[in-house]
Order: C-alpha cells, then structure tokens, then sequence
C-alpha cells in the first residue's frame, strides 16, 4: 500500500526520486511546463510504494506533470569547468602570438 511522505522526510524524497535536477531544500523553486505554475519542494505531492520507491507529482489538480517536467526558475549559475585555469582571451591570444 502507499503511503504519502510527510514533510520532514520530503527533502530525502525529491533528492532520491528527481534523477533531472538536484533539491538544495524544500523551498527551491521549479516550473511546471504542462500547468505554467510555480512550485516548490514543499508543495510537490510525495508518495512511497511499497518497495520503498518515491513518486512526485505536479501540486496542481489535473495535472500529470512528474519531475522531468519541471525546470528551474530563476537564473542559473553557468558551470565553469575546474580544468580551466587559464582564461580563455589568454589561451587565444597565446595561440595567435605565434602565426
């Protein structure tokens, strides 16, 4: 039988079950694309199946929106790789110095 997950363990929940983006806490953010409403991790409906598996679901009635059709909201920080270490106008100009 399943059971719906309370909020202290919803956290646990979305990080477990959301393989798309990564829940810093209950209060980030996401977008729905299939009802264009706002949501966050507190309002996401939680339920754990009797193997111990966690399904989310869009908090909006009627709508069958699962993680993968939520996105960020808000700006997102640009991922720099760590390899990089020298800045790329440098690497350039470094490469044309020697034509």
């Amino acid at each position: 039988m399943n059971r719906h997950v309370q909020l202290d363990e919803k956290l646990n929940a979305l990080r477990n079950a959301d393989s798309f983006r990564k829940w810093y806490s209950l209060d980030d953010r996401r977008v729905c694309v299939l009802c264009d409403r706002l949501i966050t991790g507190r309002m996401i409906d939680v339920w754990q199946d009797n193997r111990g598996g966690y399904h989310l679901h869009c908090p909006t009635p009627g709508c069958l929106a699962t993680p993968r059709d939520w996105f960020y909201h808000g700006p997102v920080r640009a991922r720099v790789p760590k390899v990089m270490t020298t800045p790329p106008l440098a690497v350039y100009a470094q490469a044309t110095a020697h034509r």
